[in-house]
């Protein structure tokens, strides 16, 4: 019979001692790995809710170019959003892509918001500004136009000389 106790005693303080492990090793990770997932669903969920519009663009066929985007999402996008925004432009054999500069430097873009509130609103329109391609005079080329988000969102149009 103390055989017995001795061995039942042997088999509970076994089963505490893997419970012990169990929850000291495996615990971390799986609330490791929930936070890892917690984190893409959250990304996720932004991408969905992120929208914009190309509504117009205009060209006179030299080397400014006007692009107006309303945001048709359910987020309202930062300013600094759009100053880290790519925008890439191409017509002809030239490509590239643009920068934000309030300056108008050439190879960049500006914006313009209004009302200036420090965010892009629902509903509201944005005119990405480009006053000097960096790639010369645009003539008659198709010319293809896409905006990228900081979060991957992004829409390109393709368009030729106004007017």
């Amino acid at each position: 019979m103390a055989s017995e106790a001795i061995s039942s005693s042997i088999m509970i303080i076994g089963a505490v001692l893997g419970a012990a492990v169990l929850i000291t090793a495996i615990l971390p990770a799986i609330f490791s790995a929930g936070d890892t997932f917690g984190t893409v669903s959250s990304s996720a969920e932004q991408k969905l809710r992120t929208d914009f519009r190309i509504v117009n663009t205009y060209t006179s066929g030299g080397t400014t170019v006007h692009v107006w985007l309303k945001n048709v999402g359910n987020n309202r996008i930062s300013i600094y959003d759009i100053q880290s925004s790519d925008v890439f432009i191409g017509y002809g054999s030239k490509y590239g892509r643009l920068g934000y500069n309030d300056n108008e430097a050439a190879g960049t873009f500006k914006y313009i918001l209004n009302p200036a509130d420090g965010y892009w609103d629902i509903g509201e329109t944005v005119e990405i500004f480009i006053k000097n391609t960096g790639m010369g005079e645009i003539g008659t080329n198709t010319v293809t136009f896409t905006f990228t988000l900081p979060n991957s969102v992004r829409r390109s149009v393709t368009f030729s000389k106004t007017g």
